[in-house]
């Protein structure tokens, strides 16, 4: 157990090192409005353009900051477009359960790089409010609490609030984390059976769920 705590400090060490917990989010109108289906303009081109950009993030890999100038400023480009094939108000859907990061540009620990280590990154609803955005090295775990709040109706405003440190499933350390920032949505809508988000946090930050 000690040697977990050992490690666990050492990781957060590195975690401290990086330029940010997890992405800077862009600018959220209090309370949540809900509105349809997820299903976006269910075309032949939207679901391909949208496919095009998931196979490009995972040939890349989710640490984006790794990649060449040129690869980022690509997947910028697939990106964009599909912003007029998003659902109506992406940032006024209710979303619940586990989201799976599958890109991010941003250069902190946000891609699940912390130090050397690389982990799975998620993003677990917990209510309208409040998400958890996870970093998991094995049985090692930094979770990071965080408050969302629609701006508009693209724009969500998220607080962090909480931090916690976990080996083996018991808790090592946990502290409050000040910060935060605006998440600004490209794309939200369902494709191929998953639901798919692309925002800027600035830096482009691809997740999906399977529904």
């Amino acid at each position: 157990m000690f040697r977990s705590i050992f490690v666990a400090n050492v990781l957060f060490s590195l975690w401290l090192t990086c330029s940010s917990a997890f992405p800077m989010p862009v600018k959220s109108m209090p309370g949540w409005m809900f509105g349809g289906s997820t299903k976006v303009d269910n075309t032949a081109i939207t679901e391909d353009k949208v496919r095009e950009l998931i196979v490009e993030c995972r040939k890349v890999g989710q640490v984006g900051s790794l990649a060449s100038k040129e690869k980022q400023e690509n997947l910028v480009s697939l990106a964009k477009p599909l912003e007029q094939y998003s659902v109506k108000n992406p940032a006024k859907y209710p979303l619940s359960g586990i989201h799976d990061l599958i890109y991010s540009a941003a250069p902190g620990g946000s891609s699940g790089k912390v130090g050397p280590f690389v982990g799975k990154v998620t993003q677990n609803f917990i209510d309208e409010e409040t998400f958890i955005n996870a970093v998991e090295f094995g049985p090692l775990k930094i979770a990071l609490r965080a408050n969302r709040e629609v701006k508009s109706d693209k724009v969500i405003k998220v607080t962090f609030e909480e931090t916690t440190i976990s080996a083996f499933g018991q808790k090592v350390k946990q502290f409050e984390t000040s910060g935060g920032g605006s998440w600004k949505y490209i794309f939200c809508g369902e494709v191929d059976g998953k639901l798919v988000r692309v925002m800027e946090t600035p830096s482009l930050f691809v997740l999906e769920q399977p529904l």
